[in-house]
């Protein structure tokens, strides 16, 4: 009888830990020939047992200053741990986090396709097919999803609309959703970032980052979440979307949250979305969780 239960009492500790998740990424790096320059990536399972073919697979998106180590620094790793940790059937996810530049906005500079900052052409056409081709990922809209925070929110929420056929979710934790177009006056900028804990000085010089990507109404409308919702052609393909914010975010961005909340009500486009109140910019600190638990429950909707 001791013998057996011994037994039993390895067996359930053997599955315990088959069901925990990565405690490190995995990172590395390659040449693309697209960016023609060498770029950083890492891979995070939620799994630590042998990856299944065709996994579904998330790619997040840093925030400004991050890098493919965000994924890390921000605290998603140690959520991830926890969830799965208290989740024995936490589904096999693969999530591949990767750098761009410190404020790429994960977008094309100026529209321009090819070289070193066509970040979104790059991503779309060189860097999943690399993804797919070496590891065992999703290579299918349903099992295909994207994430990311502040600047990587507004580039999750971005890709997710504009590439309909290429993600199936779109998570963002904080996104940099601007409260009106970046190319009103300057004048009504500077009210605007009066009354944010970033204030004038700091707030202009993003913007001004900003209008260096997209130097165009025209570009930028055609990179603006809420204008790619009043746009979107097919509601057979609407991705599903998580979002949320702070009350008093830093940069003001619960007013672009409220315009995006909107336009998505108006074209009933369903979401799910949370505001905080009381909570800054850095709510992803924790509800980085609620993502992952959204991320998580497409997961197990795909098995």
């Amino acid at each position: 009888m001791f013998f057996a239960r011994l037994l039993l009492g390895f067996l359930v500790l053997t599955v315990v830990c088959i069901s925990k998740a990565d405690t490190q990424p995995r990172c590395t790096s390659y040449s693309s020939s697209w960016l023609g320059k060498t770029v950083s990536f890492c891979i995070q399972r939620s799994r630590n047992d042998l990856p299944n073919l065709n996994e579904p697979v998330v790619y997040f998106l840093h925030g400004l200053g991050g890098n493919e180590s965000s994924w890390s620094r921000e605290y998603y790793l140690k959520a991830l741990v926890d969830l799965v940790s208290h989740d024995s059937n936490f589904p096999a996810i693969t999530f591949i986090s990767f750098e761009t530049e410190l404020d790429s906005f994960f977008s094309d500079f100026d529209g321009v396709e090819v070289g070193p900052k066509a970040y979104e052409s790059w991503f779309i056409n060189d860097f999943i097919p690399f993804i797919e081709e070496k590891f065992l990922v999703c290579k299918e809209r349903a099992c295909r999803g994207i994430a990311g925070l502040s600047m990587g929110g507004f580039g999750a929420l971005k890709m997710a609309l504009k590439h309909p056929n290429m993600f199936s979710v779109g998570a963002a934790n904080s996104p940099a959703l601007p409260p009106f177009s970046i190319h009103e006056s300057n004048e009504l900028w500077k009210e605007y970032f009066s009354d944010t804990k970033v204030g004038i000085v700091k707030g202009m010089l993003l913007l001004r980052d900003i209008r260096r990507i997209f130097p165009s109404e025209k570009l930028y409308q055609a990179n603006n979440p809420i204008s790619l919702v009043e746009n979107f052609s097919s509601s057979n393909i609407f991705p599903s979307l998580y979002f949320d914010v702070g009350s008093e975010d830093n940069f003001g961005f619960q007013v672009g949250y409220q315009n995006f909340k909107t336009v998505l009500d108006l074209n009933e486009y369903p979401y799910s979305s949370f505001m905080e109140n009381g909570g800054d910019h850095f709510i992803y600190h924790h509800r980085n969780k609620d993502l992952l638990k959204f991320i998580r429950d497409w997961a197990l909707r795909i098995y």
